[in-house]
């Protein structure tokens, strides 16, 4: 349900990614020494290049520098600051060596491996980083805690160093952002506005003289609004634009690159590809940049003063950069627009646009930093303007919209606050350039000012480096004011008459407040909505209506919303004809006025759109069903194979059953029990594998004649057949074998397995824990369409691993197969005992594949979440099981990925039961372990765990309200039976609950004591209770459905 963070379609990349550093030419002294130089430990080579010291550098600015070195160490970081990726920082030693942080410990999204890849030069060392840390830092990619990884602005250097040498400047926060004020603050906000300030300095003097703070100070620009600057280059890759009733997006712009050389001659370069910066991460030349090329390149040019000279060296800086071309991907045509009459079916633009098409009348480009004429409130408060957006970020070149009124603001009489001198501008006359305007600025500093509105509706400005991006923003039950959600449960008057699988909600409102802590939104409802999905999908028509006078207070927990339902700050989107009052918006409006970007989200169902390619620039209020989205940040570029971008229609071979050779499968089950019926001879399996098992030189065996129709029964232990006496009674049924792409987590096989919930082998009534049955396997099995040629070497592997489960399986596991389909299990888990999952069943199907043990075991879990949402990081919602062992995860050092000749069956279960169903399963995310006890998660791992909770209690209903065939009686032992040692375990279940629910409605208010698991949320106990009601009417024989979780 979160929404996702809004990135600006020219929002930065991380600085690893991206290539806007300055090109500054800083001098030697202050280049080297802030740094600090890291050298190799004694006796061990260097495998990355460390920063040295100049020749040039003073020795008493050595001494300096070692002095330094003093300050506080990794591992103490500067008090009540939280470094994070993408934040502006300095070096505490020395404010004007300015850097990007492009990796941090918390920022779990940035941990790839072998973060080497990403720059082109070394990645050095901090002399007060460890060794050996920042050797597992170049292999696992993860920051130690308390250091951080900067790309320095200025001498164009990547260093991990410790953060307590770090001053915090800015931090990158955009509109729509999810932000809060702290990791433990139950509340957040989302961000409506931002007013940054900027530092300057001219791009010609960085790139032609030294730059030293004791010398050029006076040179920097402080405190400059962001209005009053705009980038260099007019056309950029990500900015929007309309043309011939079309919107798009710019993907790539080609410049003619325009260059004076050292004789004053100016010519246009033949290939701009050709020309060489100051540095090879700058990926746009801008006005006042070094270059050189090679002569041909000039030769071939296009001169505007002057002519080539050979023996002029083809060296000197830019002085006008001009869009040749724009590359184009249209995104959405606009609604009602007439389709050409050439008959021509696909009707789009051209995708490169020149410069006539740009000056044409019909081209507009989207100006996402203009202010509106006709400017709308706040929705929340009535008050103020309604939103505004600094385009600009740290590297960025820029120039003033009125150079003269700069000039005439920034005359170097005024002082800051800090009685700092704000600075003079500094002026090259076109003059001196030959007609060139060459008065372009780097932007070397920002500070950030956001405006926030909080989940309480509530709106304040706070500096951008006092807030933190919301790391709960990915939780899907989640959020803000002015969303429209709806509940969970079917509008059961129209549920006969829809076809099943439409959804149409029972009530649709709109979020006026939200009570984080409490997990409880206030909304407001619409009288008569018509909103149903199919899928994530809203089916048109649809509309919201009016709103019911009076709010309700409920469950976050009971609510939820898509995509396709709301518009989030800015989304772009076309607006449907008709949709806008016209007596609203001035007269003399020209342009798109059917375009325009979401900029508020009312408490009524209407948005606020900006209309900002049109002349004048305009907000006008509509309903949010007027509007369709033609652009967000949440969509990605490209196209997909799949979801771990691999193909999902891999298919196995079909298989019929003709060749299965009975004969030779009852020899292997003789062999399996001994000739006498019995267990094989005990002894020490020192190696599962043998030369002969791992071979490819096995015949495959003939299978059984299919027999049509295999029926579901149910199976008890009386009726189980024993191993020794099995008999052929079907076959599978012939189809082929669905692919499961899994996404994966986990990595070790527990040492020892957690205790279970329950004794279920104390009592002679108990179920065995593991049996082969002679029922047919039930056609709800995921597996039963796949099949396969057992080979000698498959058939011998599963006797070995039948043997281990017969004997080893822990309390509260559950195995069944099949006689007929020896490729084919099911497994019933109960889980642990103090964890979210106590006392709940889980079922998962496995198969053997044909190429078992070479490969590992198919693994299908069965989530009864009625889709609202997954009970684990590592049971997804549509059976992938992430783990290392099943090869869905890969394994890292600490890891086990699977291997045929020593793993089994059994470690696959155990890592499961230990692995899997914990007690803080927020730290299964991948990534999210080195984060386990941090108090910066405590709340995050609380909110998982309530979740996981109340949903396992949901799996106990289901279980005892759609029977198991193969575990009917199981389950019915272990929760409803009253015999002597059996578990009682919905008794169990229902006595924890409550005793959660009464220390819960105790809450004191002290955070500290709700871990999620014995005490919870007010929204959560909403959910808590109900299940607990449910599944009191079932301890009384009740198998009515009721519910959600």
């Amino acid at each position: 349900m979160a929404s996702q963070p809004y990135n600006r379609l020219t929002r930065p990349l991380p600085r690893s990614q991206q290539n806007l550093t300055p090109s500054v030419n800083i001098h030697p002294a202050c280049r080297q020494n802030p740094l600090d130089s890291p050298q190799p430990e004694p006796n061990r080579p260097s495998q990355h290049r460390s920063l040295a010291f100049s020749h040039d550098t003073p020795p008493e600015e050595r001494k300096i520098t070692r002095r330094a070195s003093a300050a506080p160490l990794m591992g103490n970081p500067p008090e009540n600051v939280v470094f994070c990726t993408d934040d502006i920082v300095s070096l505490k030693d020395d404010e004007l060596v300015i850097g990007v942080i492009d990796r941090s410990f918390g920022d779990v999204d940035t941990h790839s491996p072998r973060p080497q890849r990403d720059y082109p030069d070394d990645i050095e060392r901090h002399s007060d980083v460890p060794y050996a840390d920042f050797e597992r830092f170049m292999q696992t990619g993860v920051p130690p805690r308390g250091t951080a990884l900067v790309t320095w602005q200025s001498v164009f250097r990547t260093l991990l160093l410790p953060e307590a040498r770090l001053n915090l400047l800015d931090r990158a926060v955009y509109v729509g952002d999810v932000v809060k004020r702290t990791s433990q603050d139950h509340m957040s906000g989302t961000v409506i506005g931002t007013q940054v300030l900027c530092r300057l300095f001219p791009s010609m003097l960085a790139n032609f003289e030294k730059v030293h703070p004791s010398t050029h100070e006076h040179l920097f620009l402080h405190d400059v609004t962001a209005p009053e600057i705009i980038n260099v280059h007019e056309y950029n890759e990500g900015g929007i634009v309309v043309y011939q009733n079309w919107v798009g997006r710019i993907e790539r712009v080609i410049d003619d690159i325009t260059v004076r050389l050292a004789n004053n001659s100016v010519v246009i370069v033949d290939n701009p590809d050709d020309l060489e910066g100051a540095s090879e991460t700058l990926e746009r030349l801008s006005v006042g940049d070094p270059v050189a090329t090679k002569k041909g390149n000039l030769r071939r040019g296009r001169w505007r003063y002057g002519a080539f000279d050979p023996n002029v060296k083809p060296e000197g800086f830019v002085v006008e950069t001009r869009a040749l071309c724009i590359d184009v991907r249209w995104l959405a045509r606009k609604l009602g627009a007439p389709r050409p009459t050439h008959g021509d079916f696909d009707d789009d633009p051209i995708a490169r646009l020149d410069p006539t098409d740009m000056e044409s009348p019909d081209f507009y480009l989207y100006d996402a930093s203009a202010s509106a004429a006709v400017a709308l409130p706040f929705s929340a408060d009535g008050q103020g303007r309604s939103y505004h957006v600094a385009d600009i970020a740290v590297g960025d070149r820029s120039k003033f919209k009125d150079h003269v009124a700069a000039a005439t603001k920034y005359d170097g009489s005024q002082k800051l606050a800090n009685g700092r001198q704000q600075g003079k501008l500094t002026h090259t006359p076109r003059t001196e350039t030959l007609g060139y305007d060459v008065n372009s600025y780097i932007v070397m500093q920002t500070n950030t000012t956001l405006t926030i509105q909080w989940q309480d509706l509530s709106v304040t400005q706070e500096p951008s480096r006092s807030i933190i991006l919301d790391p709960t923003v990915e939780d899907e039950d989640e959020v803000w004011p002015g969303e429209i959600v709806y509940t969970k449960r079917r509008n059961d008057m129209d549920h006969e008459a829809a076809m099943e699988w439409v959804f149409k909600p029972a009530k649709v409102g709109i979020v006026q407040t939200v009570n984080s802590r409490d997990r409880l939104a206030t909304v407001r409802w619409f009288e008569k909505p018509n909103i149903q999905f199919l899928g994530e999908d809203l089916i048109p028509p649809c509309t919201t209506g009016k709103l019911q006078e009076g709010t309700e207070d409920v469950s976050l927990y009971d609510i939820e919303t898509k995509p396709s339902l709301n518009r989030r700050r800015g989304d772009f989107v076309l607006v449907h004809p008709g949709a806008i009052n016209t007596q609203e918006i001035p007269v003399s409006l020209s342009g798109p006025d059917w375009f325009g970007e979401v900029i508020d989200l009312g408490l009524d169902g209407s948005i606020a759109v900006r209309l900002g390619a049109a002349k004048p620039v305009v907000d006008v209020r509509i309903p949010v069903e007027s509007v369709t989205l033609a652009y967000s940040s949440d969509m990605r570029d490209g196209s997909f194979d799949g979801v771990d971008g691999e193909s999902l229609d891999e298919e196995d071979e079909e298989y019929d059953g003709s060749d299965f050779d009975s004969a030779s499968f009852n020899e292997m089950w003789i062999e399996y029990e001994g000739m006498d019926g019995g267990s094989l001879d005990g002894g020490n399996e020192e190696d599962w594998s043998t030369e002969d098992e791992l071979s490819d030189g096995d015949t495959s065996m003939p299978d059984l004649e299919p027999i049509d129709g295999a029926r579901t029964t149910n199976t008890t232990p009386e009726t189980h057949a024993e191993p020794g006496n099995i008999t052929q009674t079907t076959t599978p049924h012939p189809n082929q074998d669905p692919a499961i792409d899994a996404t994966v987590k986990h990595n070790d096989t527990p040492s020892n397995p957690p205790a279970a919930s329950a004794s279920a082998s104390s009592s002679a009534s108990a179920p065995a824990s593991f049996l082969v049955a002679d029922t047919p396997v039930p056609q709800t099995h995921h597996f039963i369409s796949s099949t396969i040629t057992p080979s000698n070497t498959f058939i011998r592997r599963i006797v070995k691993e039948h043997k281990i489960l017969r004997t080893s399986l822990p309390p509260n596991i559950f195995v069944r197969t099949w006689e007929t389909r020896l490729d084919l299990l099911t497994v019933l888990i109960i889980g642990p005992s103090d964890t979210p999952y106590e006392h709940a069943p889980f079922l998962i199907d496995l198969h053997l594949p044909a190429t078992y043990p070479s490969e590992p075991p198919r693994a299908f879990f069965h989530s009864w979440t009625q889709g609202n949402g997954p009970v684990n990081p590592n049971l997804y919602q549509d059976g992938k099981i992430c783990l290392s062992l099943l090869g869905t995860w890969h394994a890292d050092e600490r890891g086990e990925s699977w291997n045929p000749s020593k793993s089994t069956l059994l470690q696959v279960l155990v890592s499961i039961l230990g692995l899997v169903l914990v007690k803080e399963p927020y730290y299964n995310e991948a990534g999210y372990d080195v984060h386990r006890s941090a108090p910066e998660t405590k709340l995050n791992s609380a909110l998982y765990t309530e979740r996981a909770y109340f949903r396992a209690r949901g799996f106990i209903a289901h279980a005892l309200s759609y029977p198991i065939s193969i575990f009917d009686d199981e389950i019915q032992w272990l929760y409803r039976s009253r015999d002597e040692g059996a578990p009682r375990l919905l008794d169990q279940a229902i006595e924890a609950a409550e005793d959660v629910l009464r220390r819960s409605a105790d809450d004191s208010g002290n955070d500290s004591e709700r871990d999620g698991l014995r005490r919870i949320s007010l929204g959560a106990t909403v959910m808590l209770s109900r299940q607990v009601e449910r599944l009191k009417a079932l301890g009384d024989g009740s198998s009515e459905e009721g519910g959600t979780a």
